[in-house]
């Protein structure tokens, strides 16, 4: 029964929204023989958001609409749903999105054309992959996919690295191949005007790469932000190059406005408040905490935090320019280094920790006694209270938080958020890490908390546009909370407080957007 119910108010809402798109879409032209690609997806958030972009392109080119499946590895029983689609396989996603204007959808399919291809290409490159490294670095025909490759095993597998030689990477890394070339094929056969994708990192993006290689306009959209990605700005996060020039063109008037809201909102997250600027956290690492219940050593001894990252979840979501391949390379090599030093070593992962990454540490935990295991729901004001006296990180939001506390955090990337900065060490290599580390009291970092609050309102405020939505926070407590943005309660939310009007509005911010040709519509206060 209780299915039933469920079922029954999800086709009111699936409706509701079918009738929506087709009241505010509606495009009476005659289409071109350009695409519009546009990810597949089941992300309520996302699918509002392509929703509205791809139709405002499609008024603007008279391009027809085309969403794009780039799964690899399906199951048999999603091979054959996809077989028989659309006679046999019509469920409610690919009913909102042909509601929406999609005119037709493209899976990865067998085609023994590209398959021969692929398996003579599969030996050549593998061949000449011989460390993880070089499948890092792996480019094909021009195009960048290593990246692309590397962190979706490690998502998809649930493990920490590669091993080259396994069996699932090498069965992994050959429908990698097969997608790659799928998606040329399909670019050299059709007029891929543009692709629009939710995210630049994992296997999904491989059709975006292809498309800039190929000259088409990419954009990378959810309901944050829109990015224009281009050979120069493969990720769709890379402008923290630029935060203090950026920052430093605003007006005085615009400065200051910008600095005193930042301060607010730090003082908000470093109150305990949940969420600031984060909706996805469920948890404050900044919490109080029972001063009778001390976690550190009360010694002389100097202390060191490392900052765990999940060991699975993109390890180059910037990019090159790390010291180690992954996340776990790093730590391996952190939970090693003692042995030079007479300082503590503690680890604390963050409190919305996810479970694989517990049990990773505690395999290095046993390995390694002299690490010590700091609970993940301790609070940074105790550990900055108590003493620890450095953290280490990849690229992590620790960098500026420590910082704001005049504790020096070293970085293992040259190519990081804070690295506009002087606040965070970023190290160059396993060598100069070695020395921040063993040095890090002489580090001239510069503390100034005008650039500390600088970084924080161009990565948290700048960078986040919520272009659909005019007021994220009160949005998110009508849904119940960030959780629930891929489901159909966001969409059906999001279409009450959309009318004509409200749609006109955002269709002239994009026109501006796409006229300035700008790498991201700038979010403001």
């Amino acid at each position: 029964m209780k299915n039933v119910y469920f079922q029954t108010k999800n086709k009111k809402i699936i409706n509701k929204i079918d009738l929506f798109h087709k009241k505010n879409y509606t495009n009476k032209i005659n289409f071109s023989d350009e695409i519009i690609l546009c990810e597949f997806t089941i992300n309520k958030s996302i699918q509002a958001s392509f929703s509205v972009f791809s139709n405002f392109l499609q008024k603007k080119d008279k391009s027809k609409i085309i969403a794009y499946n780039s799964d690899i590895q399906q199951s048999l029983k999603s091979k054959v749903k996809n077989f028989f689609y659309p006679n046999l396989y019509n469920n409610y996603n690919y009913e909102l999105y042909k509601s929406f204007n999609v005119s037709d959808f493209v899976f990865i399919k067998n085609d023994k054309e590209i398959k021969v291809k692929s398996d003579l290409m599969i030996k050549k490159l593998f061949s000449n992959i011989k460390k993880k490294s070089d499948l890092l670095n792996l480019k094909i025909n021009g195009i960048w996919i290593g990246d692309l490759i590397y962190d979706s095993y490690l998502q998809k597998s649930s493990l920490p690295t590669i091993d080259l030689n396994s069996e699932s990477f090498k069965f992994f890394f050959n429908d990698c191949i097969y997608a790659f070339n799928f998606w040329l094929d399909y670019f050299n056969k059709n007029k891929v005007k543009t692709v629009i994708g939710s995210h630049s990192v994992y296997h999904s993006a491989i059709p975006m790469r292809i498309g800039i290689k190929k000259g088409s306009d990419v954009f990378q959209v959810n309901f944050h932000n829109i990015y224009r990605l281009s050979k120069q700005k493969l990720f769709g996060y890379d402008l923290f190059s630029d935060y203090k020039k950026i920052f430093n063109k605003f007006s005085i008037n615009y400065k200051n406005k910008a600095l005193e809201y930042s301060k607010k909102q730090c003082f908000k997250r470093f109150g305990g408040k949940i969420g600031v600027n984060m909706h996805y956290s469920t948890k404050s690492a900044f919490s109080t905490y029972d001063k009778s219940n001390r976690i550190l050593s009360d010694n002389n001894k100097k202390k060191i935090l490392i900052a765990a990252h999940c060991f699975l979840d993109n390890p180059h979501p910037y990019g090159r320019d790390n010291v180690f391949n992954d996340f776990y390379e790093w730590f391996d090599y952190l939970s090693n280094f003692p042995k030079k030093t007479d300082y503590e070593w503690y680890i604390k992962t963050h409190p919305d920790f996810k479970i694989e990454t517990h049990k990773i540490i505690k395999n290095f935990l046993g390995k390694y006694n002299h690490l010590k295991f700091v609970p993940s729901n301790t609070s940074h004001h105790q550990l900055i209270n108590e003493g620890i006296d450095c953290v280490l990180t990849v690229h992590g939001t620790i960098s500026w938080e420590y910082a704001y506390f005049k504790i020096p955090v070293i970085a293992a990337s040259q190519n990081n958020p804070h690295k506009s900065f002087n606040f965070s060490y970023h190290a160059k290599n396993k060598k100069d890490l070695n020395w921040a580390i063993k040095n890090f009291n002489k580090l001239k970092l510069d503390y100034s908390k005008n650039n500390i609050l600088k970084f924080y309102f161009m990565h948290n405020i700048y960078r986040q546009n919520n272009w659909i939505l005019n007021d994220m926070d009160s949005f998110l407590k009508k849904i119940g909370g960030y959780k629930n943005i891929s489901s159909l309660r966001f969409y059906d939310e999001w279409i009450k407080l959309m009318d004509k009007n409200k749609l006109l509005q955002i269709e002239r911010r994009l026109n501006k957007f796409i006229v300035s040709k700008d790498f991201l519509m700038p979010g403001k206060i």
